[in-house]
């Protein structure tokens, strides 16, 4: 049960055959005669720390080839790619890049993708992934600068 749901609420992480079984127990012993809502989403993990640290490896490489500030072009990325949360506070509405922290890893790897083919029609720069052949010269080249 996480503090952050109503009073009341429950959640649960079906996994397993029994996990599904306590979910279903549990729905058996809510009282007849209320209605209650029920959500069944896929769960998927959080952005991973490699995702994050491969999101910053790409943006000093741009900033360095560019000369764009490193958390300009971050939160230009952000807006460019994620779009924006707006909200009014006492009739001025504020706009707020969505946050890459709150992204599952599916969503941060578009995300990822979105700024590595900008970066490539663009820019003109090739960003590597891992797997690709020159990956450890370019880690180390910008490693220690982010």
């Amino acid at each position: 049960r996480s503090s952050l749901l109503k009073p009341g609420a429950m959640k649960f992480r079906v996994e397993k055959a029994r996990d599904k079984q306590a979910v279903m127990a549990y729905l058996d012993r809510l009282p007849e005669g209320k209605a209650y809502d029920v959500t069944v989403v896929r769960h998927r993990e959080r952005r991973s720390v490699d995702q994050n640290r491969l999101l910053w490896l790409w943006i000093k490489c741009i900033s360095d080839e560019t000369g764009q500030d490193k958390d300009d072009l971050h939160e230009y990325f952000k807006q460019k790619f994620l779009g924006v949360d707006t909200k009014t506070l006492w009739g001025t509405t504020l706009y707020r890049p969505v946050s890459t922290s709150a992204l599952d890893s599916l969503r941060f790897t578009q995300y990822l993708e979105h700024i590595r083919a900008f970066a490539s029609s663009e820019l003109g720069i090739e960003l590597p992934n891992p797997e690709d052949r020159y990956w450890d010269q370019f880690e180390h080249q910008y490693d220690n600068q982010i």
